[in-house]
């Protein structure tokens, strides 16, 4: 199942500011490590890799933070905020991209994609018990 990150940069390539790009400080390449020395799949799992599966639409890792033992309601920010929250406006933000790229049969068809991947994790996020914070303070999407 294709990722919103994914989807966005093989589909959309001027999107791919999306979330943490490689070379960014929390990415493992940042400083000259070699992927093949440490996998995604080896990185601790932590409130900011949830956060980040959340603003990615990723499920699977979304879900390996979760069975790690993150819990689903837990702050990210000093306003309270859960990654309920980052959910909704990754979700509102995706479908704001969606509709400015007009009609078309690829539009379409990335949207289709985009909305099983943000179903996806809304899922997971449910089953796990994840609720909105009920917090006013606002809430941005990071670039």
């Amino acid at each position: 199942q294709a990722t919103f990150g994914s989807v966005l940069e093989a589909c959309l390539p001027s999107a791919t500011a999306q979330g943490l790009p490689r070379g960014s400080p929390a990415s493992p390449t940042a400083m000259g490590n070699v992927d093949a020395c440490m996998s995604d799949a080896n990185l601790p799992v932590t409130v900011e890799r949830l956060e980040y599966g959340v603003r990615q639409m990723d499920a699977k890792e979304v879900l390996t933070c979760l069975q790690g033992g993150i819990d689903v309601n837990t702050p990210i920010d000093r306003q309270g905020h859960t990654v309920m929250d980052i959910f909704q406006v990754e979700h509102q933000h995706m479908l704001k991209e969606c509709q400015s790229r007009g009609k078309s049969k690829d539009g379409t068809k990335i949207m289709i994609n985009l909305e099983e991947s943000a179903a996806a994790v809304l899922q997971v996020l449910r089953s796990h018990g994840a609720q909105q914070s009920g917090r006013e303070a606002c809430l941005r999407r990071s670039a």
